[in-house]
């Protein structure tokens, strides 16, 4: 019963609702909805279960959906639930509201980032490599921090699909493969 992800219908989705949310001004209260249904879809199995499973009638799947989610949120994010069980593509909702929220950070310039470092960064090293990570992306980065010892120093730095490792077990590590490749005369 675990359905394959969709990439092209996905982006294709949650391109098409956030057009109509930006058309009605409505980002906000649609990201919400979507991830309120995200959220219900993660933290209820049964729910998924129920959605997915081929006995169930697409006229009982809506009406669980409408039941639900029917008063919580604008109309839209309803009807694309209930386009999303009529295509009997329920199991790419999860993946539309991730998409969605993905396309809303871009449209606002932001990402979100990770860093590690060996010791604990202070509020002013923090906000320093916020501000250099802006100077370079042009996004404005939620960062989320993390210390493992095992660097030994410096930093290794994650903004969406790119990575800065300047730590120095990195550069250990490097100059160790350096080392390896020198012939000795």
């Amino acid at each position: 019963m675990v359905a394959s992800v969709d990439s092209r219908v996905v982006k294709r989705y949650a391109g098409a609702i956030f057009e109509l949310a930006q058309k009605h001004g409505d980002l906000d209260q649609t990201s919400a909805g979507l991830r309120t249904v995200r959220d219900a879809f993660k933290n209820s199995p049964q729910l998924m279960v129920a959605l997915l499973h081929p006995r169930v009638s697409p006229a009982k799947k809506e009406g669980i959906l409408r039941r639900l989610f029917g008063s919580q949120f604008k109309s839209e994010v309803l009807h694309l639930l209930l386009l999303m069980v009529r295509k009997d593509r329920t199991a790419q909702i999860p993946y539309i509201a991730a998409e969605f929220d993905r396309l809303l950070q871009l449209h606002r310039k932001q990402a979100d980032g990770e860093v590690i470092s060996a010791v604990p960064l202070n509020d002013t090293q923090t906000n320093l490599l916020v501000q250099q990570l802006h100077d370079i992306t042009g996004f404005k980065v939620n960062l989320q921090k993390q210390v493992n010892p095992s660097l030994l120093g410096g930093l290794v730095v994650r903004v969406g699909d790119h990575m800065i490792d300047n730590s120095v077990a990195n550069k250990l590590n490097l100059l160790k493969e350096r080392f390896k490749q020198v012939k000795v005369v």
